[in-house]
């Protein structure tokens, strides 16, 4: 039954309040049809967490109170001064019997503290009062109202229009990859007015936000000046405040909270305007879709489902009471708390007077809503949808979120509606053949598992997190955020969302590739692998250490010393360009961490925040883009829905390294994929899976570093080719030990889906900017090759890559093949970092 059918039952006469609201007006309370009783039986047995019906009860007094409401619903017919204290002995008697009030969080405060939040709460609201008198009378400050209306934006069209309208998600080929109503995300679902018209949904929050909305002009002058002087009455606390529907919508729709003249004045204006531009009904659909009802439920839809497992549309009377208390205070009037459930059932009994008061419901139906017992769910509802969305279009919704925000000045609760269920066209980046790649590389069990039994008991598997980019563009054409079939919406992004510890796949970025820049370094600089003290808090313990064995060993170039992931040379770089310099570098590339707390621990890859795959992916496509860096983006244009151009991303990169340094560092991380190249006994970290071929056996050119965290929680690989850059986490959700064959996982995942993806792309190697040049040097000494090198062996001998005129490059010819020692870069130096 909804509030328009006539109920079965005998109706009693209307009530006194409702009596003293006047004739009925055409949007205001007492219409035909919205008077009727809606009766709602009591359960049999209590469901789980039910609210026994007893217990709110507004008890009777007895015949003395029986007299007074007879006489009270008789009217007008005796004195009117004794029908006002009637009235009055009535309404004093029903107080008394609703027990206790809201509990608000509270902090200790001295009696100072106390009274100067008292007169601080007092002298704002007599200066929003006198405000409001300026703007509505004109006069002194009228320049400055002028000033503050005429620097208010104004609310557009695209934010007014975020009705129940399908978004539509298409791949970088114009494929529909994804589409959202908002029912695919519960804490976001639109409803229209038009559907919980039935309910007493609207009513409820007219009688206790705004009385008079359907009268007002946008603001309510009375309700201000009453919440001003409730303010005064109360310690300088109203007990309502001052803002109308619309102006909350405004709030709703802009975000804007700051407590400021300004910034009221130019919510009022907008209001005022908003109230112009749209009907009652409007608004009012805007604000319920917007208003925010605690546990990050935003709406009332979502808040229906979330707290009585129904929609909206088939809210009882007592039910929307309720649900229409909480926004007061998402925190105090919380369901899902215990104090909080008590809170908003003594709320709802406030709305429900005030609702008997407007005339809006009977006293038959206030005695029956109180006595209805509330089945209020306090389990988190499966948000898992109907149709599940991939890793991708989900982080490109979050994206969007986050740009309508950041760049249109929405509100979280705004953006969110209109990205899910505002007729949006969203086209991204998406490339589904490779997308299609990574995700069957992602169902392949074994290679996030080599050996299942060594998990037998764990509640867990490894996991895995993988973003792929577009060197040229910077754009994200494919994801991976985890194991499987992905079954549910919402849930933990590996690719995107995750901030682990990066290890030495950071080395490139924050200290070799600096210090190359800087002239400091290159690939045949020659370094020493020692016992160093370099930890100030310890200076008595060699740090730090390597994660093999033998510890150290001795002398090697930058490029063997980067081959596999020596420690102890990193540190030494990253001491002589300072740790300032290399956040600097490190930020150049997408990855800001200027107020991080770690100090020589950059270099080993230890921070205070970690990395996700998509930030490393994106950084490291420095490299084989030639020095010059572009901020990922996962979209390209976002339209509205009616085809205009809300969001655009244009392609900007910015030069972060020379083309010469770029270079250089690429052709060391190849070291990173190749076997012995030198008569340096070690190969690369990742040398058992090589460079990749086409589908034609041609060899693409590959480059990368591989990253290791302490007692190897975290294994990482970020790599590329002349087409795409890729970084793969590998670990456990919940920090453990990786152990056995899975110590490799991070470089299975990454093999198997970029080989797949380079298949059918031609062989491709890096461009040689012309200022680079190759000389023979020794690889024991780091000088210029001689013929004693090449008699002592010949794989002595390699090339390495020096900018041309640069002061690096060797001219003493190798002293340790001919007799005589040999130096290297801080030759025995272990000192702490620099400032």
């Amino acid at each position: 039954m909804n509030k328009h059918q006539p109920s079965p039952y005998p109706q009693p006469p209307t009530s006194a309040a409702a009596n003293l609201t006047g004739p009925a007006q055409t949007h205001g309370p007492a219409q035909p049809g919205r008077q009727a009783a809606r009766p709602t039986a009591a359960p049999a047995t209590a469901a789980p967490h039910a609210v026994p019906a007893n217990m709110y009860r507004r008890p009777q007094s007895g015949g003395g109170q029986a007299a007074v409401a007879a006489r009270v619903a008789r009217g007008t017919q005796g004195s009117d001064r004794s029908y006002r204290q009637d009235l009055s002995r009535l309404r004093r008697s029903l107080h008394r019997h609703v027990k206790g009030k809201p509990t608000h969080p509270t902090t200790s405060q001295t009696i100072g503290q106390q009274i100067s939040r008292f007169i601080g709460r007092i002298v704002k609201t007599l200066l929003l009062l006198i405000v409001l008198l300026i703007v509505l009378g004109g006069g002194i400050g009228g320049g400055m109202l002028l000033a503050y209306i005429a620097t208010t934006e104004p609310l557009t069209a695209s934010q007014l229009n975020i009705g129940s309208q399908t978004t539509t998600m298409y791949d970088a080929d114009d494929n529909v990859i994804s589409i959202s109503t908002g029912s695919e995300n519960i804490d976001r679902e639109y409803v229209s007015i038009a559907d919980v018209k039935n309910t007493y949904i609207d009513e409820a929050f007219i009688s206790i936000e705004d009385e008079r909305f359907y009268e007002n002009i946008g603001i309510d002058p009375r309700r201000i000046a009453s919440a001003v002087v409730s303010a005064l009455a109360n310690g300088g606390s109203a007990t309502h405040g001052g803002s109308t529907i619309t102006q909350q919508t405004v709030k709703l729709i802009t975000g804007e909270d700051e407590r400021s003249a300004q910034r009221k004045v130019q919510e009022w204006y907008r209001a005022i305007q908003l109230k112009k531009e749209l009907t009652d009904d409007e608004i009012l659909e805007l604000y319920l879709n917007l208003v925010p009802m605690a546990n990050s439920y935003v709406g009332i839809q979502t808040a229906a489902q979330a707290y009585f497992g129904k929609d909206a549309a088939d809210l009882s009377l007592a039910e929307c009471a309720f649900l229409a208390g909480i926004p007061k205070s998402p925190s105090t009037y919380n369901p899902r708390t215990e104090s909080g459930l008590r809170n908003a059932l003594r709320r709802q009994r406030v709305v429900l007077g005030k609702m008997e008061e407007l005339g809006y419901i009977t006293e038959s139906q206030y005695q029956e809503a109180l006595n209805t017992e509330l089945d209020i769910k306090r389990q988190e509802p499966d948000i898992s949808g109907t149709s599940i969305n991939s890793y991708f279009a989900e982080y490109v919704y979050s994206e969007v979120v986050e740009d309508l925000e950041d760049q249109l000045g929405y509100s979280n609760a705004l953006a969110r509606q209109t990205v899910y269920s505002g007729g949006l066209e969203i086209y991204t980046t998406l490339d589904s053949t490779i997308q299609s790649y990574v995700d069957e590389t992602f169902a392949k069990s074994e290679l996030f598992a080599a050996e299942p039994s060594r998990y037998d008991g764990l509640s867990e598997l490894p996991q895995a997190g993988m973003a792929v980019i577009d060197n040229q563009t910077g754009a994200v054409v494919a994801m991976g955020g985890g194991s499987g079939t992905k079954t549910a919406n919402l849930v933990t992004n590996r690719a995107t969302d995750i901030e682990r510890q990066p290890g030495s796949s950071i080395k490139p970025l924050n200290v070799y590739a600096p210090a190359i820049e800087m002239g400091l370094i290159t690939g045949g600089t020659l370094i020493k692998d020692e016992e160093v003290y370099m930890d100030p808090d310890n200076p008595d313990e060699p740090y730090p250490k390597n994660a093999y064995y033998p510890e150290y060993r001795g002398y090697m170039t930058i490029r063997n010393a980067i081959k596999i992931s020596n420690n102890v040379p990193a540190a030494k770089v990253l001491n002589a360009i300072g740790l300032d310099t290399s956040k600097y570098f490190l930020k150049l590339v997408g990855i800001d961490r200027t107020n991080d707390s770690a100090q020589l621990s950059m270099a080993m890859g230890g921070f205070e925040q970690g990395m996700s795959p998509l930030e490393m992916a994106s950084a490291y496509t420095v490299f084989p883009n030639g020095g010059l860096y572009t901020p990922v983006y996962a979209y390209t244009q976002v339209l509205d829905s009616s085809g205009n151009v809300l969001l655009e991303n244009k392609v900007v990169s910015n030069t972060v390294y020379s083309p010469e340094t770029a270079f250089m560092m690429t052709k060391i991380l190849e070291e990173t994929i190749l076997g012995r190249t030198s008569s340096f006994p070690y190969e690369g970290s990742a040398s058992a899976f090589g460079m990749i071929k086409n589908a034609n056996g041609e060899t693409i050119s590959t480059a990368g570093k591989t990253g290791t965290t302490d007692d190897d929680y975290d294994k990482w690989f970020v790599g590329f080719t002349p087409y795409y850059t890729a970084a793969v986490w590998y670990g456990f959700d919940t920090p453990r030990s990786i152990a056995g064959p899975d110590n490799e996982g991070a470089k299975r995942i990454w093999f198997d889906a970029m080989r797949n993806v380079m298949a059918d792309s031609e062989a491709a190697t890096w461009t040689q900017p012309g200022d680079i040049v190759g000389v023979e040097i020794c690889v024991e000494s780091g000088e210029l090759a001689t013929a004693a090198c090449r008699a002592d062996n010949p794989a002595n001998v390699i090339t390495e890559y020096y900018v041309k005129g640069s002061a690096l490059i060797p001219t003493k010819s190798c002293s340790y093949h001919n007799g005589g020692t040999v130096t290297g870069f801080q030759d025995g130096v272990g000192t702490t970092p620099s400032e």
